[in-house]
């Protein structure tokens, strides 16, 4: 709902519980694996013998890989003047992935037991842990950077080989214990065998170079979702104060939780709208009906321009409200949620926040309110998007075009998400993306009127 500032540099730290990985000579929490024999595989490759007769024009997780990713990423047929691109056309995805074995859903499309005691990085997502990941991979001295897209080569259960510091099981032709693509290949100057070293590494660590043209933020694409979904034409209302204007003709409402009656949900949903509750799940109101079960030591400092403080978003009584505040959303009939606030680590909240805080703080709200069937859209936070899109169903942004940042919600887009983008100040040049769903709203969102793009 509000637009801050950000007052302290980040402080990372690692997604992953050190207890579950060893640290290797370069300090860092996940192994190094260690003169690893690579080949090299593509999308759109055909099933032969040199594959095992396993095509990828499928992924493990992308039943469309070869078409999201925009044609076959043909080794023999490279852009001349930048290789890592094929030569038909630009990808829609990182030309800079691997396939390392291990697939956290079996053969029936369910997760794996005991991820929490495999998966350094392990918290509860119905998304996958593996794609999008991550790794370094180091040969003759240089160094690439690329995301896991597939499982293999061959194997999708070696876990104590990808996670630990045993040997890859693969029996297969070259016993390979990762596959490169193509422009990966091209930038070791690898050849179609070859020795390389490899680790994982936190989004954040990757360094600039062509690896961070096209970031991969698709998820699994056959995931069962029993909660609602929007494409990324829904329209959307957002009013969150004053008495409800329910006048207006789109698809949804975004109202507040606690301030709206189960009868106005009820009729709302009557009209055909589906309806979106927000809530703030990184401030602490003394307004709300639950602000006397907040404990004084996870309130924080004053929100600048805002009688509203930051909260310790790692507090576990913290998320037990918030949890609660789901529960409400679901016993109200709403659809999704909109927790506000979950920027955090970006402001001075008196507290020791971090990237990962923030990341391990938004997946838990994206998974509870999954859990019980509700959509949930990420609020500003653009930062974190590329870690965070494939597991939020929509976004909500403020002022996008004023502070020229609406490139950084494009994720959500080539996803088929919505982006529910709100400005206060009215602006013809603001209506200069069609793919955003922009809305220019009075500041205090009261619903005394209207305006779009459209």
């Amino acid at each position: 709902m509000k637009k801050y500032l950000i007052l302290l540099p980040f402080l990372f730290l690692g997604c992953g519980n050190g207890d579950n990985t060893k640290n290797n000579e370069n300090n860092s929490k996940y192994p190094l694996h260690k003169d690893i024999t690579s080949t090299y595989f593509y999308i759109g490759e055909g099933a032969t013998s040199n594959n095992d007769y396993i095509p990828n024009v499928a992924s493990a997780w992308d039943e469309n890989w070869s078409i999201h990713y925009g044609g076959i990423d043909s080794p023999n047929e490279r852009n001349e003047s930048y290789p890592y691109y094929p030569k038909k056309f630009i990808p829609k995805e990182n030309p800079f992935y691997v396939a390392l074995p291990f697939n956290d859903f079996d053969d029936n499309g369910k997760k794996k037991p005991n991820l929490d005691k495999i998966i350094p990085w392990y918290m509860p997502t119905y998304q996958s842990l593996m794609k999008n990941r991550w790794v370094k991979i180091t040969h003759n001295g240089k160094t690439a950077y690329a995301q896991i897209e597939d499982a293999g080569p061959n194997e999708y259960d070696d876990y104590k080989y990808v996670f630990g510091n045993s040997e890859p099981i693969n029996t297969f032709g070259a016993h390979a214990g990762i596959d490169v693509s193509p422009a990966v290949k091209t930038y070791l100057g690898l050849n179609d065998v070859d020795k390389v070293d490899w680790e994982f590494v936190e989004s954040y660590e990757v360094p600039n170079g062509p690896w961070k043209n096209i970031i991969t933020t698709r998820g699994v694409t056959w995931l069962y979702k029993s909660w609602t979904t929007f494409d990324v034409n829904t329209t959307a209302q957002i009013q969150l104060t004053n008495d409800l204007n329910l006048s207006y003709d789109t698809d949804l409402y975004d109202v507040d939780l606690f301030d709206t009656s189960i009868e106005t949900i009820d009729k709302l949903k009557k009209d055909g709208k589906k309806v979106i509750c927000y809530f703030s799940a990184g401030s602490y109101e003394d307004w709300r009906k639950d602000s006397n079960e907040f404990p004084k030591k996870a309130i924080g400092k004053k929100m600048d321009g805002w009688d509203e403080y930051w909260l310790d978003i790692r507090d576990e009584e913290i998320k037990n409200i918030m949890l609660k505040r789901l529960d409400l959303a679901k016993e109200k009939g709403c659809d999704g949620v909109d927790p506000d606030n979950v920027d955090g680590y970006t402001n001075d909240t008196g507290f020791n926040l971090t990237y990962n805080d923030q990341i391990k703080y938004n997946l838990f709200l994206a998974y509870n309110a999954h859990k019980r069937g509700l959509a949930i859209g990420l609020k500003n936070d653009l930062n974190q998007i590329n870690d965070l899109s494939m597991y939020f169903d929509f976004a909500i942004n403020e002022q996008c075009h004023q502070y020229n940042e609406c490139d950084k919600l494009l994720p959500f887009i080539t996803q088929n998400k919505p982006v529910f983008n709100i400005e206060y100040i009215q602006n013809k040049d603001f209506c200069d993306n069609p793919n955003l769903q922009t809305m220019f709203l009075p500041e205090n969102l009261d619903g005394s009127f209207r305006k779009t793009c459209k």
